[in-house]
């Protein structure tokens, strides 16, 4: 893949290198532990320190998961999802100076930013490789469609609510979703030890 592009001017200037996702996930996981117990504890010190390698990573990553998010049709699924994270994280890097300045400093502030930090990695792994829709977005989709047309799946009680009546398409649609969403769940299990491994 050339790492050179032509400017309008004519000039021609190198593409910034792919982020380092496994340094970034590394990243996350010191601030924000494993898949499950708490938070580790940490000191002053490395909180600063940690914060502001976060901010460096995410500074790094946000234009290039937005660029890769533009070059998708306008009405991809993968686009718009990378988009709003853009937006969030953009907002998580501006809170200190948007009245939350009690924040910056905070180790609540740099587990906001590991975790949007997450989200922006899993969302640039997507829209980079040209994703225009996920297999759990596929199954998500077929399966609000068919609620949304669905006369026992929209039908309501006297308050008005949904009556939640049994339909065997609805339970075959939702099991489908869960499964891709395991599937997918997987898969990036298996990528990330991948990338820690590749950085080791």
């Amino acid at each position: 893949m050339s790492t050179k592009r032509q400017t309008l001017e004519g000039t021609t200037i190198a593409d910034p290198p792919p982020p380092d996702l496994a340094v970034m996930r590394e990243t996350t996981q010191i601030v924000l532990g494993g898949d499950s117990g708490p938070h580790p504890l940490l000191r002053d010190d490395e909180v600063a320190t940690l914060t502001e390698a976060l901010l460096g990573h995410l500074e790094l990553l946000l234009p290039q998961a937005e660029q890769a998010a533009a070059r998708l049709p306008r009405n991809s699924v993968t686009r718009s999802g990378a988009m709003h994270c853009v937006a969030e994280a953009r907002g998580k890097l501006r809170a200190p100076e948007l009245g939350f300045a009690a924040l910056a400093g905070s180790v609540t502030y740099a587990r906001r930013l590991a975790r949007v930090l997450v989200a922006l990695c899993e969302h640039y792994e997507i829209v980079s490789a040209g994703v225009e829709e996920t297999p759990e977005q596929r199954a998500f989709v077929r399966l609000a469609e068919h609620c949304l047309r669905c006369p026992t799946c929209r039908t309501v009680d006297d308050r008005g609510w949904n009556a939640r009546l049994f339909c065997e398409e609805e339970r075959r649609l939702y099991g489908e979703y869960r499964r891709a969403c395991a599937r997918a769940a997987a898969t990036r299990r298996v990528s990330r030890g991948r990338c820690v491994e590749a950085s080791a």
